[in-house]
């Protein structure tokens, strides 16, 4: 590795679900001190501003949230636009859209005073495309990545790089699991639709995230960046 998170300081939330586990891989590989937070933050919203304070200085946040377990994996999500409850929406603002909102919220202040800093979000690229079945699903994606944008517009004067990758069809432990990748059929259909040919590995967004983590992103303010494997452009 090549030691570009040297001296950062790097708060990853949701750090054991979706792309944390290659992301926290990768950037200590990279020589980052990562603090890699694992709270449940639908048990404890008020949680976020305790773990911001303990983490202390931060230079990179990767704010990684996935949705309800529940709901796993992203074959058990499909559900008609007609059926869902209020409830199930609920879920998933109190799982992905509001942790991602209050982390934000909490580490943009430090960063905003030393007028240095990265945010990187993983969300989805799931709002790019219509995706029959996932109306819900998207829906909180995309207030993510609308958040994100304009979020990313407000800090940019302030030396602070505020953007997100969307990731699609990448393997990990809560859309895209091993056990439904053992039938083949499956696997299959997915592979079918990415221009690829191939799945994701947690690798492949790890590296994204690193460059939107480093100077490498310098010049980009609020873009949500799919990595697809061409699925979404």
């Amino acid at each position: 590795m090549t030691g570009r998170l040297e001296g950062k300081r790097v708060l990853v939330t949701h750090a054991d679900r979706y792309i944390g586990p290659p992301v926290v891989e990768r950037f200590r590989a990279e020589g980052a001190e990562v603090v890699a937070d694992t709270t449940d933050y639908t048990a404890a919203p008020d949680a976020i501003d305790e773990t911001v304070r303990e983490a202390g200085r931060i230079d990179v946040l990767v704010a990684n949230f996935a949705g309800p377990h529940e709901r796993m994996p992203v074959t058990s999500m499909i559900g008609d636009a007609t059926a869902f409850t209020d409830a199930e929406f609920q879920d998933y603002l109190d799982q992905l859209v509001w942790p991602l909102l209050r982390v934000v919220r909490a580490v943009l202040p430090q960063m905003i005073e030393r007028r240095e800093g990265k945010v990187v979000a993983a969300t989805s690229a799931t709002p790019v495309r219509a995706i029959p079945g996932l109306a819900v699903y998207s829906a909180a994606r995309g207030a993510q990545n609308a958040f994100l944008q304009v979020v990313g517009a407000e800090a940019a004067p302030h030396n602070v790089q505020v953007n997100g990758l969307g990731p699609a069809h990448i393997k990990n432990n809560m859309y895209y699991t091993d056990e439904m990748l053992a039938d083949d059929a499956v696997r299959e259909s997915f592979e079918s639709q990415i221009p690829a040919g191939r799945l994701g590995e947690g690798a492949d967004a790890a590296a994204l995230a690193l460059a939107l983590a480093t100077d490498a992103s310098d010049f980009l303010a609020g873009q949500i960046i799919p990595i697809s494997g061409g699925w979404a452009t």
